[in-house]
């Protein structure tokens, strides 16, 4: 009898100290997120650097995409994501944003062609555009477009985006800045053979939306955000991949 009732104690002594599993969905996303047999990326480091200073979660990188990423959230396969805005689609889910942790800014992208100049990105109606599928962007209102909506042929990532590009099969692309710059430090030569808008399609705040009413909470989230930047850990990151501080 006091065996069991050792082992009993043993058993709720460890559930009581076990880390409890969060979920994050992480969809491509390049820098931030490469998807394959397994996810890269600046999110995926962040999250083993939130795993590292910390033991009371164990975060862990769920795949979504950028269009089914609302309905995963509904179906509870993760509860915390990196890299969005609430002006992104969520303003009608049960999510609170964390403090931003990053700032980013897209950029319109054209074959550079002899006589081709930033006057060519003053009119988008007469252009052949490309953009990603379940991306928002501000030249379509901040909706993810669908193929049947405007005239803008979707991928399935910015790289393919850039490739359409630079192979003349399309006009206009939309790209963040971080992946141009990534993309870069890979391609050096594809600078020249790009003309990219001096004026912005969109400048974002990058943050991490929390399920509201859940254990983990956005005031722990952001705890971590502010160890992160003050050990300059997330500069680090960055900088691994070639970029500059994000703040």
């Amino acid at each position: 009898m006091k065996f069991y009732t050792l082992l009993i104690t043993v058993i709720f002594i460890i559930n009581a100290w076990a880390v409890e599993v969060v979920k994050v969905g992480v969809y491509d996303f390049p820098p931030y997120v490469f998807v394959g047999e397994e996810a890269t990326g600046i999110a995926i480091d962040i999250i083993n650097e939130m795993n590292r200073i910390q033991d009371e979660y164990e975060f862990v990188a769920v795949p979504t995409t950028a269009k089914r990423r609302y309905s995963d959230f509904e179906k509870n396969k993760f509860d915390l994501i990196l890299f969005e805005n609430k002006q992104w689609g969520w303003q009608s889910y049960p999510v609170v944003a964390s403090q931003v942790f990053g700032s980013s800014y897209e950029v319109y992208v054209t074959k550079a062609e002899t006589g081709k100049t930033q006057a060519y990105f003053s009119n988008f109606s007469d252009k052949a555009m490309i953009g990603v599928l379940g991306y928002h962007y501000q030249f379509t209102g901040m909706q993810a477009q669908s193929e049947d909506k405007l005239n803008v042929f979707l991928t399935n990532s910015q790289k393919n985006s850039l490739g359409l590009i630079l192979n003349d099969r399309g006009d206009i692309t939309v790209l963040s800045m971080e992946y141009l710059n990534y993309h870069f430090t890979h391609y050096p030569d594809d600078k020249n053979k790009l003309l990219i808008s001096d004026k912005f399609d969109q400048i974002y705040q990058h943050t991490m939306l929390v399920r509201r009413d859940n254990r983990l909470t956005v005031k722990y989230i952001n705890t971590l955000i502010d160890n992160m930047k003050t050990k300059g850990a997330l500069r680090f990151i960055w900088q691994s991949y070639g970029l500059d501080d994000p703040n």
